[in-house]
């Protein structure tokens, strides 16, 4: 009796189990991730800092609460901080509350983000906040 067949859909099967395992783990991951809210509140405030600076004049500057960010950082284990990164190279600002993902959103208006910081004034993570300050676009003319 042949039964060379069997060993070739015994690794299919193997194979197929793998993948599906692996996607279902994936999924479960950034479920797990939306549940916790992280990536919900990543997303809002990476999104409403770029509808402020795409809506900014040069001069203005921005105070915005970001205490709910800050607990979830903590809770994740990421420094407060770190919790915002201004990019003025590729205009993008990315918001992250775990340790090694976070949410990036680029901005059209031409201009710079300068003296950004996150800070909190009482010590404590319940008075957060994002200062950052508008400038016109500083260019090189070659």
């Amino acid at each position: 009796m042949e039964r060379r067949g069997d060993v070739d859909v015994m690794m299919y099967n193997l194979i197929y189990t793998a993948i599906c395992i692996s996607v279902f783990i994936g999924l479960f991951m950034y479920v797990n991730s939306y549940g916790r809210g992280s990536a919900f509140y990543e997303d809002f405030y990476s999104k409403e800092i770029i509808n402020l600076i795409n809506n900014a004049k040069p001069g203005m500057e921005f105070k915005i609460d970001i205490t709910k960010l800050a607990m979830i950082a903590i809770k994740n284990g990421k420094p407060v901080k770190d919790i915002i990164y201004v990019n003025n190279v590729n205009n993008q600002i990315t918001v992250s509350t775990r340790k090694d993902t976070g949410t990036s959103f680029g901005f059209f208006n031409d201009v710079d983000i300068v003296d950004w910081e996150v800070k909190n004034p009482s010590g404590s993570p319940e008075t957060t906040q994002f200062i950052f300050k508008i400038k016109e676009k500083q260019r090189n003319e070659l």
